[in-house]
């Protein structure tokens, strides 16, 4: 069965990504996975290594996990089943072996871990540095975000180049959803289309010539400012970006885009690696 990893640390912001990642399952028919990583790196000036502080034992957070997936089970009806799994080390390594050890489908996270300012960055960083190295689709929940059909998807993309397969990624994801698809590009201000971006816009379009979509260009030096108003205007349930492999001044732009997107977006993020 196809499956959902949910990281959980009990807290507030995961206990809500929970429950998104709850409506997700039951709506795809997906097996929830329910992981909780102990990590508090400790520095040993002596050998310059790192070692983890773990506060419980691991049989102490498995009777944890246990308790709430039987909660779960008892508040609502799920299509698939739960299981559950319990691990030390640093955080964003850990997840990514255990995706890749338990061929999971999609990850969902909270954008931070609790109300202190510290535990905010390091989850939150966590969260689209992992947008950046799995291989699976990862939704990220803004902290108060209730589920809401995904009525309307926005894919935010650059014309840089032909990129069949994340264009046919976001037509999966549109077709799963059964949403209304809009292609958003946002370019400087005072920017001009090239031949180049032109011809490219022109690809995608044949790429998407049997999906129901719009293609809207905004111009704007601020990205995640303007996807966010787009949000607004449009009504958008879901955003999606893909996060591709950029050159050192590229990705200095993009992954802050990506970031400062996360952390004020009012509704979840979908990101992809390609």
């Amino acid at each position: 069965m196809n499956s959902i990893l949910v990281p959980i640390d009990f807290s507030e912001t995961s206990e809500n990504a929970l429950k998104y990642a709850v409506s997700i399952a039951n709506y795809l028919s997906f097996k929830i996975i329910l992981l909780h990583v102990d990590s508090m790196p400790l520095m040993n000036n002596e050998f310059q290594d790192v070692s983890y502080l773990v506060n419980k034992s691991r049989d102490e957070y498995l009777e944890l996990l246990k308790s709430k997936s039987l909660q779960l089970k008892k508040d609502n009806f799920l299509n698939g089943s739960i299981e559950y799994f319990a691990a030390t080390g640093e955080l964003k390594t850990t997840i990514e072996d255990f995706i890749s050890v338990h061929n999971i489908d999609y990850v969902v996270m909270g954008i931070t871990g609790c109300d202190s300012a510290i535990t905010q960055f390091l989850l939150g960083s966590n969260a689209v540095a992992l947008s950046k190295n799995i291989n699976v689709s990862l939704f990220i929940v803004p902290k108060k975000y209730h589920f809401k059909s995904i009525k309307k998807m926005v894919y935010a993309c650059q014309l840089d180049m032909k990129d069949p397969v994340g264009m046919v990624k976001v037509k999966v994801l549109n077709a799963i959803f059964g949403s209304s698809l809009f292609v958003l590009h946002v370019m400087p201000n005072d920017h001009f289309l090239s031949k180049k971006e032109s011809d490219i816009e022109y690809y995608n379009e044949q790429k998407l010539e049997h999906v129901d979509h719009q293609t809207c260009v905004v111009q704007s030096d601020d990205v995640s400012e303007a996807i966010i108003d787009f949000i607004g205007t449009n009504d958008i349930d879901l955003v999606v970006m893909e996060q591709k492999d950029y050159s050192f001044l590229e990705k200095i732009v993009h992954v802050s885009a990506t970031k400062e997107l996360a952390f004020k977006s009012p509704i979840p993020l979908l990101t992809f690696h390609n």
